[in-house]
């Protein structure tokens, strides 16, 4: 049985709890995220994440990792483009030491300017980790052209030029605006009992500021068709395609995801199969749904043989015309869904999981749901209502492509995708 109780200071608590676990996940989630910065801050909620683990007033950064790992516990987190979620598993007698660390990173870190200038040049490994990773820079590349300077845009870890911009005051500002009580959920799941809980999250985090500062931008995201390619020496060429999706309300949000299965998002799908298991022109193709507030980004990524690249996006075309001309089988409609279903079955297994589940639900969406509602949603939709998105989706005239190769060495490319 879910469980959720509201603290007067806005902070929301979804808990469930699992009596066949010898564990509890927990997680703190933030409505901070790349979305919410702009030029001159902008890769500062990630900055954050790192921070809070630098060490606060009654401990040492060393002791953060050493408490929740000495007891075979796991502590970690995360950034997005709309939220950070800071994270901890341990066994269900150790809830209250998580709480407790989890607290004292939220309101005791000292964020010093010298661990600041510290952690400037570890993000900036970091970031060139990331420009060395031709995939996430094609994700990020198509991310800046599909949204076009808007807040969807901004890289999560910001650029080298903003992170000179961060120092003390510019974190204090952003905590001070997106660390609230009505901004923060915390998800629970595990054996640990309810009024535990409850009077556990209320002693640790009674003192969350009340502040009301989330609010929605009111940012209108219009995809037109745009084309950019990053000249870089490498052997493939790494091609995103994006063109608009649905924003995650959307009641097409589970009919999206049908269809991501049927096209790309599995060893069975047709991009899979069709050009990989088949034709051995690539090795990594898969289509992917994100979905954010105002917007949704359905898309496309392969890494290319240069000497394979027409052949490649032609096979790419001809999928995609395939089921814009309603070829998709019921039995094929029927399997996806059933994977679907069954990936978020097998996914309920983990405390972790159902913790990620809850807490982001709550977050992003502002509902509590139980797995037997999203089962349902899933198996509402029907195969009318895949066929009809699939035209809203594959709008040429939308299409967002961004690629990175050596295109000194290859200047066709430029022309070939051009003409997708």
């Amino acid at each position: 049985m879910i469980h959720s109780f509201k603290l007067d200071n806005g902070l929301r608590v979804v808990f469930e709890k699992i009596d066949y676990v010898k564990s509890v996940s927990i997680g703190l989630w933030v409505n901070a995220g790349s979305t919410y910065e702009n030029n001159e801050n902008n890769g500062v909620s990630h900055f954050i994440e790192h921070m809070l683990f630098k060490g606060t007033k009654n401990r040492a950064a060393f002791q953060i990792a050493e408490e929740i790992e000495g007891i075979g516990g796991q502590i970690n987190a995360f950034t997005s483009k709309e939220s950070t979620c800071f994270y901890t598993k341990v066994t269900a007698e150790k809830f209250e030491v998580s709480i407790d660390i989890l607290s004292d990173m939220i309101f005791n870190s000292t964020i010093s300017e010298d661990a600041i200038e510290k952690e400037k040049k570890v993000i900036e490994e970091e970031i060139k980790m990331y420009d060395d990773s031709p995939e996430e820079y094609a994700h990020d590349l198509l991310s800046k052209i599909a949204f076009e300077e808007k807040p969807l845009s901004m890289p999560i870890l910001g650029t080298k030029k903003s992170l000179e911009n961060i120092d003390r005051r510019v974190i204090k500002d952003y905590m001070e605006k997106r660390y609230t009580g009505p901004n923060t959920v915390i998800s629970i799941v595990g054996n640990v009992e309810p009024e535990f809980v409850e009077k556990t999250v209320r002693r640790y985090f009674d003192s969350f500021s009340s502040d009301n500062n989330h609010k929605d931008s009111g940012i209108k995201y219009n995809f037109t068709r745009r084309i950019k390619g990053v000249n870089k020496d490498i052997e493939q060429l790494h091609f995103c395609l994006g063109t608009e999706g649905f924003e995650r309300d959307n009641k097409n949000y589970y009919t999206l995801n049908i269809l991501n299965n049927i096209l790309g998002g599995s060893m069975s799908s047709r991009l899979f199969q069709n050009i990989r298991e088949k034709q051995g022109l690539v090795y990594s193709i898969y289509s992917f749904n994100s979905c954010y507030k105002e917007t949704g980004l359905f898309g496309i990524y392969s890494a290319i043989n240069t000497d394979s690249v027409e052949k490649s996006t032609d096979l790419i075309k001809k999928e995609i015309n395939k089921v814009k001309k309603g070829d998709i089988r019921k039995e094929e409609f029927d399997r996806a869904k059933s994977q679907m279903k069954g990936n978020y079955i097998l996914s309920l297994e983990n405390t972790s999981s159902r913790m990620t589940i809850l807490g982001r639900r709550e977050l992003l969406y502002n509902e509590t749901i139980t797995p037997e509602s999203i089962i349902n949603k899933i198996e509402n939709v029907k195969y009318e209502d895949v066929m009809n998105s699939i035209n809203y989706i594959f709008d040429s005239t939308k299409y967002n492509i961004a690629y990175i190769g050596n295109l000194e060495k290859h200047k066709y490319i430029e022309e070939i995708l051009n003409n997708f």
